[in-house]
């Protein structure tokens, strides 16, 4: 599996001939994407009600996919290709661990909350974005293909936990609760 995922690094990092227009989008796509898809979730929320509930799962799936990704990093610390001096790293990094790529992991575990929305194609939009963050850390060699698999993989797996174990049962019981008060609104009225 190393020989397929160094191999794969080879061919997506950028060489020293890469254009300079591709190197600063990567660097805008690992950059400010994440942050770009972000706002663009919050924003949404402040208009729909259902939007609110995969803010909220996507934010505290967010949360769940960083400390793990920590954890791990810090019990398991699988170096980054340039510590085997593989590829160009086009951004600074440093000695830090990079198994799983947690800017493909975050980014992604935004994208797949949004999967318990009516529609389909914010949730596409999101994906594709993720991907490209993704596509990013590989192409400035700060991480290997199978960083941001499995970033992609973890963060997948986040989600559906998330949701169905934390959003899903919080707003029943929110429902629940305010069942009664909106019934006794309604009487006054």
């Amino acid at each position: 599996m190393q020989a397929i995922d160094t191999a794969l690094f080879a061919l997506i990092n950028a060489s020293a001939a890469a254009p300079a227009w591709s190197i600063y989008f990567a660097r805008f796509a690992s950059d400010v994407l994440p942050a770009l898809l972000a706002t663009a979730i919050i924003g949404a929320a402040a208009l729909d009600r259902r939007l609110r509930y995969a803010c909220f799962t996507a934010l505290v799936s967010v949360l769940a996919v960083w400390v793990f990704v920590n954890v791990f990093r810090s019990a398991m610390p699988f170096q980054r290709p340039a510590f085997y001096g593989l590829g160009i790293q086009w951004a600074p990094q440093g000695p830090r661990p990079g198994f799983p790529s947690l800017h493909a992991a975050c980014t992604f575990a935004a994208a797949f909350s949004l999967w318990c929305l009516p529609w389909r194609a914010p949730m596409l939009a999101a994906l594709a974005v993720a991907a490209v963050v993704g596509w990013s850390r590989v192409f400035l060699g700060l991480h290997f293909p199978l960083d941001v698999v499995v970033g992609a993989m973890l963060a997948a797996l986040v989600s559906i936990v998330v949701e169905r174990g934390v959003s899903r049962p919080l707003n029943l019981a929110l429902r629940a609760f305010m069942r009664p008060r909106l019934r006794a609104r309604r009487a006054r009225i």
